[in-house]
């Protein structure tokens, strides 16, 4: 019995602890990558990857959000004339026409609200989206 006891308090001690927001980063960049096959959404490249923010990731209402990110290269993210950040209108364009314009005014509308998240809650999304996506 006090045995049981333990596992219950660890449990509860292992849910109070304060999630820190790089460990989400880390969960959601993972996720990111995982999601589009470790492939630059843009050019199909397998290396020098990176997960970007559709929504400015200082956004809290969507900087963990699986519907907020995409997978790119470095060129594509940042380093080339037609990168993500150089030329953002073009990208939001090129996502729209990838994942529907239903896909883009949902998270935009997200991103204009504020949401309170519970960060411990959104870590155990994030491990389990991770799970789910490597066992496809």
């Amino acid at each position: 019995m006090n045995n049981m006891l333990k596992k219950k308090n660890y449990k509860k001690l292992a849910l109070d602890r304060k999630v820190e927001k790089k460990e989400l980063d880390i969960l959601w960049s993972e996720l990111i990558k995982l999601r589009a096959g470790y492939k630059c959404e843009k050019c199909g490249k397998q290396e020098y990857l990176n997960s970007h923010h559709i929504f400015s990731r200082s956004n809290y209402s969507t900087r963990w959000d699986e519907a907020n990110g995409a997978c790119l290269c470095a060129g594509h993210h940042t380093l080339t004339n037609d990168s993500a950040h150089k030329n953002p209108i073009e990208f939001i364009e090129l996502m729209k026409k990838k994942r529907g314009e239903t896909w883009y005014q949902t998270l935009r509308l997200k991103a204009n609200n504020i949401y309170k998240q519970d960060k411990n809650l959104l870590k155990i999304y994030l491990e389990n989206e991770i799970k789910r996506y490597a066992n496809q």
